[in-house]
């Protein structure tokens, strides 16, 4: 079904998620992580507000400190809020579901390249996520299929959560 080294944990929130992020490198890279929206929310970030509905959302982002730092944060929603995603996940309405990553220092050009795959097939969600680059970083869509069938297309590894097969 993946291409590359695609894996799943035993148990999202106990040893098995952490264990697999111990796998990842601690170098530079980009990532696109997948948000399971369980139950719709409402939130304000930069003085916007906005209407998330029940369904999945999409964040392309880069980790010029780090990828395994990085994906841990956004797994354990601990920290101050930061980033933009921040406020998205580090709300218990969300769970992320899938991880795809690839090291390397590629840049604000190569996340926009990697927007272009979403742009014309998904929703983008204004433009939050992205002050430094001309494409949108944030995506949602009601459903996964879309997202997952661009996502095993690209080279990189992927990483599967089981609450991704959750029925909620």
């Amino acid at each position: 079904m993946c291409p590359n080294e695609a894996k799943s944990d035993d148990n999202l929130w106990g040893i098995g998620a952490f264990s697999l992020l111990d796998e990842i490198t601690s170098e530079k890279g980009v990532y696109l992580i997948v948000f399971k929206i369980i139950k719709g929310f409402n939130c304000i970030i930069n003085k916007k507000f906005y209407i998330f509905d029940k369904g999945y959302l999409l964040y392309i982002g880069s980790a010029g400190n780090g990828l395994r730092n990085r994906l841990k944060r956004h797994i354990n929603k601990k920290g101050k809020l930061r980033w933009h995603i921040d406020y998205i996940s580090h709300r218990k309405e969300t769970d992320v579901v899938v991880l795809f990553y690839k090291e390397g220092n590629f840049g604000v050009k190569f996340e926009d390249k990697l927007s272009e795959y979403f742009y014309s097939k998904i929703k983008h969600v204004d433009y939050l996520g992205s002050t430094d680059s001309s494409m949108p970083h944030l995506y949602y869509s009601k459903e996964p299929n879309i997202i997952l069938d661009i996502i095993e297309k690209l080279d990189g590894k992927i990483i599967f959560f089981s609450k991704f097969f959750d029925k909620n």
